[in-house]
């Protein structure tokens, strides 16, 4: 066949294609069709960097992690004890009880710690009316292992003023206490500890430091791996979603595509930040992790293999069986919701089970997450449950 001229164009952000054959009347077979197509720029590819795209679907633990609470060795409500049993009544594998300014560890030690001033205080203005005495006052120990959980080192650094931040300190004995914020976030360095931003959208915290301020430490501080998007408490102040979810988006933006000069990966966190006995199971992680271990969750959160959910109580969250990877696309399977949105740039930019970046997406966007949730989930009325990834950047190899 002799072809006087053949012009060619295959949009692939699209799926459309065009072509224009000059000196030819009759049709081009289908072979050499989809041969031109597959030898076009229809064969592109993106490469998608992600903590989930070397997990064994089938194999991993789903873990569900409480990494923020409180007890009356602080300012919570409840008793080191009381805080284990209520968390392992509710099926979780993974706990750390991060009290202010204090390491509130190892668990066969409880009995060793004594009641704050704080709770005396409560007592006495009958705050703690309708709680059981044993479960506010009495320290029992508690065996992790005999309970089937991973117990986690942790204390809440709680420095406060301009440009200082509350902290969740994890696997370290780094409590913040006598030092200045800097010494906090360098002595966790030293301890190879993990910290995380606690609650930036509280007004506390937003009001002590800008989206600037943030840059700089993930800059300085290698230790800082994530800061939260949702606790418990955005239940019950609802501005903070919306604050939340922007900073975290404006330090997604500022670091860029991955691989770019200065990147670094942020994650975002989901904590109970319990103080009370209403506080409890309404935001929490799953970390996937191979074994039930400090080494594997350690690396689980440094590396960002986890969800983030949030969930009114007593309401059974989604869950994500599986997140698959195609030459363009992430598909992602799961149950208990039926809406999933896309970010970039804190906007929904697609609805779905999957993203295409070149039918979905636009060059503009190099990063994305998604939050599949409950149609009747609701900020302001504590209802419903979601479940949120990690990013995902991309890297047009077009």
């Amino acid at each position: 066949m002799q072809l006087t001229s053949l012009f060619l164009t295959v949009n692939c952000r699209y799926g459309k294609l065009t072509k224009t054959i000059n000196g030819l009347n009759r049709r081009l077979p289908l072979l050499f069709i989809i041969l031109l197509i597959v030898f076009s720029g229809c064969s592109e590819r993106v490469e998608w960097v992600s903590p989930y795209k070397d997990i064994d679907w089938d194999k991993v633990i789903r873990a569900r992690a409480q990494l923020h609470t409180h007890t009356t060795r602080s300012d919570g409500f409840l008793s080191p004890h009381a805080v284990v049993d209520r968390y392992h009544d509710l099926g979780y594998d993974i706990l750390a009880i991060t009290d202010h300014w204090l390491v509130t560890y190892p668990w066969q030690d409880f009995s060793d710690f004594e009641v704050s001033a704080r709770t005396y205080r409560r007592q006495d203005e009958g705050e703690l009316n309708g709680l059981r005495h044993e479960d506010v006052f009495v320290y029992q120990d508690r065996d992790p292992g005999v309970l089937g959980m991973l117990a986690v080192p942790g204390s809440e650094p709680s420095h406060t003023g301009e440009r200082n931040h509350h902290m969740v300190s994890l696997f370290s004995n780094v409590s913040g206490s006598g030092m200045t914020f800097e010494e906090t976030l360098t002595a966790n360095e030293r301890a190879g500890g993990l910290l995380s931003f606690a609650h930036p959208a509280r007004s506390t915290e937003r009001n002590n430091n800008t989206t600037r301020d943030y840059i700089y430490y993930f800059d300085n501080y290698a230790g800082i791996y994530g800061i939260d998007i949702f606790t418990r408490a955005t239940f019950r102040e609802p501005v903070r979603w919306p604050v939340g979810k922007k900073l975290v988006n404006e330090i997604l933006m500022h670091y860029g595509p991955a691989g770019s000069e200065g990147w670094r990966p942020v994650w975002m966190t989901s904590t109970d930040d319990l103080h009370r006995v209403d506080d409890i199971d309404q935001a929490y992680q799953v970390q996937l992790v191979s074994d039930l271990t400090h080494e594997d969750v350690y690396n689980s959160l440094k590396d960002g293999a986890f969800f983030w959910v949030a969930k009114s109580p007593e309401r059974r969250s989604p869950v994500i069986e599986s997140i698959d990877f195609g030459r363009t696309k992430i598909r992602i399977t799961g149950t208990g919701y039926d809406h999933v949105n896309w970010y970039f740039d804190n906007r929904i930019i697609h609805t779905g089970d999957s993203f295409d970046y070149f039918r979905d997406g636009s060059d503009e966007i190099f990063y994305v997450y998604f939050i599949a949730y409950t149609s009747d989930f609701s900020i302001e009325d504590g209802t419903g449950s979601l479940i949120g990834s990690q990013p995902f950047w991309v890297l047009n190899n077009r």
